[in-house]
């Protein structure tokens, strides 16, 4: 199977995902983290369409460690109660996805470009912190 078409598939079901979600209104905290992943992994899945294989296995690769990580991230930290008013949980699940996307484009930079990876990673992270802030004073 050639990284086109498992780039593919993997458009394919985060765009199932993503419409099984919001036909069925299953936001909850479980809901949430799947849509929010989908359209993240989704729309860099459409961006690694366009760049090379080597890059596509990186990113996969990269991938798949940041979101088991993410999953343990999320099922240990608490529901509420700390200084966050709606809880580490919601704010982890709200954040990773965007951290996500931003830290797959900064890879796909790097890697067509030859930055420091520290760097990318440091710069995924701060791109996500703005574009949360940014959906956070929008909504």
């Amino acid at each position: 199977m050639s990284y086109k078409n498992k780039i593919s598939a993997i458009l394919l079901i985060s765009v199932i995902l993503i419409g099984l979600i919001q036909i069925n209104r299953f936001f909850n905290s479980i809901g949430e983290f799947v849509y929010l992943f989908a359209i993240s992994i989704g729309a860099t899945s459409f961006v690694m369409f366009f760049s090379k294989e080597d890059i596509f296995n990186i990113w996969k690769k990269f991938t798949i460690i940041y979101v088991f990580v993410s999953i343990l991230i999320i099922i240990f930290s608490p529901a509420g109660d700390g200084f966050i008013p709606f809880g580490y949980r919601d704010f982890f699940s709200y954040y990773l996805p965007i951290s996500l996307f931003t830290t797959s484009i900064f890879m796909t930079i790097k890697y067509t470009y030859k930055w420091n990876l520290a760097a990318i990673i440091l710069l995924g992270h701060v791109g996500g912190m703005i574009i949360w802030y940014i959906i956070a004073v929008i909504m």
